[in-house]
């Protein structure tokens, strides 16, 4: 299947980043190790956070202590189309599928630069606060401040081409 992302535009629900291969993300054989799609899954979000002004991390932001939140990992998938080899460039493109009150779901497709679907993936990520209490992490409603700043992305860009099963 071939799509090329359009260009980024500043979106609350769309996020690309461009990057190249690396030597240490490939196996013997060259191609990208699986693992490897969801630390790009990760770096995707997290520059989709600061194209927002934000951070994923809320100790960078000017945030007080009790309304600081993080965002652990509670689902992560991965579905293979075609290789990624070292040197390949290619976009990472994150679209925001579902935001719920603790959660938000995000689906991210990788581009080849040909415009071949190299892989789709979904995180799920839950608003967490440490507990004043127990000291555990304990999810929490996603902050006001947070949510003014998101959308879910239009249907048509969820069902493009290589889109997952839910």
């Amino acid at each position: 299947m071939r799509r090329q992302p359009a260009p980024d535009m500043l979106m609350p629900y769309r996020h690309t980043l461009t990057d190249r291969v690396q030597f240490a993300d490939t196996d013997m054989a060259g191609i990208v190790h699986f693992s490897n799609f969801f630390r790009y899954m990760e770096r995707v979000e997290h520059d989709f956070f600061r194209s927002l002004g934000m951070s994923i991390w809320d100790g960078h932001n000017v945030v007080v202590n009790e309304e600081r939140v993080g965002w652990p990992r509670v689902h992560a998938s991965c579905d293979y189309r075609a290789p990624l080899m070292f040197e390949d460039v290619f976009t990472m493109e994150l679209l925001v599928e579902e935001v719920r009150r603790k959660t938000i779901r995000y689906l991210v497709r990788f581009w080849k630069a040909d415009g071949d679907l190299s892989a789709e993936g979904r995180l799920i990520v839950a608003c967490v606060q440490r507990d004043k209490t127990t000291g555990k992490m304990k999810a929490v409603e996603i902050p006001q401040r947070i949510l003014e700043t998101l959308e879910v992305a239009p249907p048509e860009m969820l069902k493009g081409p290589g889109s997952a099963s839910k």
